[in-house]
């Protein structure tokens, strides 16, 4: 049997197992698949997992995510090998995967503002009938127009090792968070660029300290009742209180 012939055969064994699966869901079918292009699927994953610091399993959980959505997906009409489909889905799937970890990452206030931003250009697209322009985006989320921009970029831009570094790891400059600031003033709610500045200084206390100040000045909670609720004596709430109060005064007044 010559080496076309050869593949000719696996291919249609291929295919018969892609029908097999969408058509009556046959798992063994779809197990067979798995283990034919298991070697694509390591390879890839191996080559993603020597680059990252996450376990090699949890990406061939993803990995194999991608593989079932090239199953689903190919088009058996068409002329392009399944393998070659397979592994552009899988390695799509893990770049996604790299992405998504990546944005959970960035601030919280920066998801906020994100999610605003990204929400506003959809209903002004909607309602406008083209994309808005940096300007209405701006004016809906109350953002400048260079704060919408810097948030843009913090996205973006998935080479952005810390926030608050000047520069990045390939020495590009970093957003400038100073650019991020409130068109007019709002009643009953802080500028965004002080929000930035309080989340930050958040970020800058220890864990149980953001809790504390967490259930205290936000969800109103008794010292008594934080005392029990985290396990700790009462007495130890008033000093954390006061240790975190002057961490964060500390933290804003250096940035004035």
């Amino acid at each position: 049997m010559t080496a076309t012939v050869a593949k000719r055969v696996e291919n249609d064994r291929v295919m018969r197992l892609i029908m097999a699966y969408r058509e009556n869901g046959d798992r063994r079918a779809i197990e067979r698949l798995l283990k034919v292009h298991g070697r694509i699927l390591n390879h890839i994953v191996k080559r993603y997992a020597s680059s990252s610091k996450e376990p090699c399993e949890d990406l061939l959980q993803v990995g194999y995510v991608g593989l079932l959505k090239a199953v689903n997906g190919y088009n058996t009409d068409s002329d392009a090998k399944f393998s070659s489909y397979a592994y552009s889905m899988i390695d799509g799937e893990l770049r996604h995967h790299f992405r998504d970890t990546s944005l959970m990452k960035r601030p919280r206030w920066a998801r906020s503002l994100y999610a605003r931003i990204s929400e506003a250009t959809t209903e002004l697209t909607a309602e406008l009938g083209r994309p808005p322009l940096p300007e209405e985006v701006a004016e809906e989320v109350n953002v400048t127009v260079e704060g919408v921009m810097e948030v843009m970029k913090i996205f973006l831009d998935t080479n952005v090792s810390s926030l608050d570094e000047t520069f990045t790891r390939d020495g590009e400059a970093s957003p400038d968070l100073s650019a991020i600031k409130s068109l007019q003033y709002e009643t009953f709610s802080l500028p965004v660029e002080e929000r930035i500045q309080l989340e930050q200084a958040l970020e800058s206390l220890s864990e149980l300290q953001r809790k504390v100040v967490h259930l205290f000045f936000y969800k109103d909670i008794s010292q008594t009742d934080i005392g029990k609720m985290l396990g700790l004596p009462q007495r130890n709430i008033p000093r954390i209180i006061a240790s975190s109060a002057k961490s964060l005064k500390d933290r804003l007044g250096s940035r004035n």
